[in-house]
């Protein structure tokens, strides 16, 4: 009997030192950088392997399991750094949250302020050119912003929500809290530097922008699709109309030579400051994932790098 319990204690030691094949998976360490299961500590361990083998062109990313907040692959993710218009799933969350409170109702009428249009009229800019002479609903508005990633449309609907961009600024921040995003600060709706916003912008300095982290920006992401899944059905339509004119999702991978199947979102950034960003999600299977990527070099760039993530996990699933 002696002898049994020593072999079955060296037996089990052996399998805690190191032996890794004796695991179902592989555990990836736990380190201070992840935000331990992404605001979910008790979570057993996930189904998913975690991603080692690659090395991704950007400079933060993560991929997390959207149903358990699972991390599977991070690279800086910790990093606060400009975010750009992926600021604005912020600015759609306290739309959906004033929509669903009955303070507006998705057929109100928002009046176009100077500033809104202004901004929309500005050359390189993500504009759907708005008009003074007539208000346009929270519907127009809203899909502007989520599908074509238009400043003004967004600039309209954050004065019309907080009574100025100022003091919206201040709820989005109080959101950010509650949310426990720790590596965010906004000064302003849209993402845009402020020194983009001349002598509009009213929070912060005219060198300061909107910064975020990765695991902010999952977390977020993660909060808005789970609490408001309706969203996806905007996020995912590749083209949007507005008084007979059509402009293009910036999400290059609902369709076309980009287009990765099962992506229906999320949100696409851009400036000279933060380089091309995309907070991405993906449903196969049942199985849904949300991805950051931060920093990337080109429009394309920022696409390729999330379906190489996108083709690891889903290989691991398979």
């Amino acid at each position: 009997m002696k002898q049994l319990l020593l072999v079955m204690l060296l037996f089990v030691s052996g399998c805690q030192v190191g032996d890794q094949a004796a695991l179902p998976f592989n555990k990836a360490p736990q380190t201070d950088k992840v935000k331990k299961e992404l605001l979910y500590p008790d979570r057993p361990l996930d189904r998913f392997w975690h991603i080692t083998n690659i090395d991704l062109e950007a400079s933060s990313v993560l991929l997390i399991n959207a149903d358990t907040g699972h991390v599977i692959y991070e690279k800086n993710s910790d990093i606060a750094l400009p975010t750009a218009s992926m600021s604005k799933m912020m600015t759609e969350l306290l739309v959906l949250e004033a929509i669903e409170s009955g303070e507006f109702e998705w057929n109100s009428d928002v009046d176009i302020s100077d500033y809104a249009y202004d901004i929309s009229h500005q050359p390189g800019y993500a504009s759907v050119d708005l008009s003074k002479e007539h208000p346009y609903t929270v519907t127009e508005l809203f899909q502007a912003m989520a599908i074509h990633s238009a400043n003004g449309a967004t600039i309209a609907l954050a004065e019309e929500i907080g009574g100025s961009e100022e003091v919206f600024v201040q709820q989005m921040n109080q959101r950010a809290q509650e949310l426990q995003l720790e590596d965010t600060q906004f000064v302003n709706s849209t993402g845009l530097d402020n020194l983009h916003l001349g002598d509009y912008y009213s929070v912060g300095g005219v060198n300061d922008t909107n910064t975020m982290s990765a695991q902010d920006l999952a977390i977020l992401a993660k909060h808005l699709i789970t609490t408001y899944p309706e969203l996806l059905e905007t996020s995912n339509q590749p083209t949007y109309l507005l008084h007979n004119r059509e402009y293009e999702n910036t999400n290059w991978m609902l369709e076309g030579e980009l287009a990765f199947d099962g992506v229906d979102g999320l949100k696409t950034g851009y400036t000279d400051l933060a380089g091309y960003c995309f907070t991405g999600t993906i449903e196969r299977n049942g199985v849904r994932l949300i991805s950051v990527v931060m920093g990337a070099s080109s429009e394309v760039e920022r696409f390729s790098e999330t379906a190489r993530l996108y083709e690891k996990a889903f290989e691991q699933i398979e």
